[in-house]
């Protein structure tokens, strides 16, 4: 009953948008629609960053929509939720029609519309705060905010990927993820030396992570991180052959392999295993001294358990 009231109230007062206009709207809008949303009210709203052509009053949302989108999946640019709704403002400070929506957290501007639609504007949100979202949309409506969360989430962790200098190969999903759930939180390392097959290394600010996937014989199928606090550090070696070599984490408990005497014969599997040891072929690392040579630096600058000159040969 009250949708219908809604509707009728839509269809007598809406000077600003034609019918055909309305129309184009709704079907742009409908495939993006929740489970039992629909649409109450439009209103013309004008933005351009994010672009608003158009707002729309649900039984559920405020959405801001672009139907013009180059991707179909952008048609919506703005959205905010009936019951995260905290405030509305409808004129800007320079006196301009304006829609700005206050949640907890933020305020999103939805932009200007026409004057004749502040009293129809205004009798839609206040409808839609005072009854929130209709209980048939709040199952698909908490199934949006958890989708949200998780995509605002994956932004940020991309935007904090970009940031991060990699050496050797581009990073895949799967390695980041990897490196990601050594922190247990949101840090990031300064550094990351990406040897492919051969695995990561990725320096923190504390500490330094080496991941293998557990291709050798000397370690069982599976994944592999070895966490070095600096502290622990006395040394960073690389010793290579022709094309490949080995990067090395000296600690007092895992001392230079090349002191067995392996070198300079070729890297042997059993090496390779070790945790403080990655395999690294010679242009990756001359493609991350600037890297490297800042991590030997932590070590010369008494933050590791040593200050012995590093090597590399």
């Amino acid at each position: 009953m009250a949708v219908q009231r809604i509707l009728h109230y839509v269809s007598k007062l809406s000077p600003a948008i034609s019918a055909l206009k309305a129309a184009h709207w709704q079907h742009c809008l409908a495939p993006h629609l929740l489970d039992g949303e629909v649409i109450v009210a439009f209103v013309s709203a004008h933005r351009l960053k994010p672009t608003v052509e158009g707002v729309a009053v649900t039984n559920a949302r405020v959405l801001g929509f672009h139907t013009a989108a180059p991707s179909r999946r952008d048609v919506i640019t703005m959205a905010v939720a009936a019951d995260e709704i905290v405030d509305v403002e409808l004129v800007s400070a320079h006196m301009i029609p304006t829609l700005t929506i206050r949640t907890a957290d933020k305020a999103q501007c939805f932009g200007e519309f026409h004057r004749e639609e502040m009293d129809f504007l205004t009798y839609f949100l206040d409808t839609l705060r005072h009854d929130g979202a209709d209980e048939a949309v709040r199952p698909a409506l908490d199934q949006w905010r958890s989708e949200a969360r998780q995509s605002a989430d994956t932004s940020s962790r991309r935007r904090e990927r970009r940031r991060v200098p990699v050496y050797g190969e581009p990073m895949t999903s799967a390695q980041w993820a990897a490196i990601e759930r050594s922190t247990g939180s949101d840090e990031y390392p300064w550094m990351i030396l990406n040897c492919g097959r051969h695995g990561q290394l990725a320096a923190f600010t504390d500490r330094v992570v080496i991941r293998k996937a557990g291709r050798t014989t000397d370690l069982p199928v599976g994944e592999h991180l070895e966490v070095i606090p600096f502290a622990d550090i006395v040394d960073v070696t690389y010793r290579c052959g022709a094309l490949s070599g080995v990067l090395e984490v000296v600690t007092k408990e895992c001392p230079a392999t090349y002191a067995e005497g392996f070198w300079p014969s070729a890297v042997s599997d059993h090496t390779e295993a070790l945790p403080n040891v990655l395999r690294v072929p010679k242009a990756y690392y001359q493609g991350a001294q600037d890297g490297i040579e800042k991590l030997r630096q932590h070590v010369r600058a008494g933050e590791g358990a040593g200050s012995r000159t590093a090597s590399a040969r």
